[in-house]
């Protein structure tokens, strides 16, 4: 992704401002009550993040229940530990010139330096576990843990030469829609 991606980035988390209520009861029409806790866990912009998620998704003529609940909840689990505008710039950047290392920080705990890098290494389990507690259903969990996995180029074949399954396809569909936005 490039710099201008990254500053729209960071000027959307700059000026977020709450959902109108046209998106909140949009949301609400998704999601369970217990879910709707967990989505207004996030600060506005991963709220405004999260629905600009949905409604890509819905723009391209989606409508699988689990895509639209894992597109609302994907990030959930950065509410366990707060990042600052700036950690989250201090990841992206060290993502960019420091990838590997960056993968290797956040193999620690959410202490010390390292805790922004652990935020975003974690985060799909945290989130995954998050939305099971909240009776998400198992593949609305799924998604959560995966959104982060690399899966292959070639969306018909696995790398073991295997059919991709449906949980495959809906998982590169959250991932072209959150990648987007």
């Amino acid at each position: 992704m490039g710099i201008g991606y990254r500053l729209g980035q960071f000027w959307r988390v700059w000026r977020a401002r709450p959902l109108p209520e046209t998106a909140v009861t949009h949301i609400k029409s998704i999601l369970t009550d217990k879910e709707v806790e967990l989505f207004n866990r996030f600060s506005a912009s991963d709220q405004q993040h999260s629905y600009r998620v949905l409604t890509a998704l819905q723009s391209a003529g989606q409508t699988h229940p689990d895509l639209l609940t894992a597109a609302l909840l994907h990030d959930v689990g950065k509410t366990r530990v707060a990042l600052t505008i700036w950690e989250r710039s201090l990841i992206v950047l060290a993502q960019a010139l420091l990838p590997e290392k960056s993968a290797a920080w956040g193999q620690g705990t959410a202490g010390g330096w390292q805790r922004p890098f652990v935020v975003k290494q974690q985060h799909p389990a945290w989130g995954a576990e998050m939305a099971q507690a909240a009776g998400s259903s198992p593949l609305t969990t799924a998604l959560i843990r995966r959104h982060q996995d690399d899966l292959p180029e070639t969306p018909a074949l696995s790398e073991a030469g295997t059919a991709v399954t449906a949980e495959d396809k809906l998982l590169r569909l959250l991932q072209w829609a959150d990648n987007q936005n």
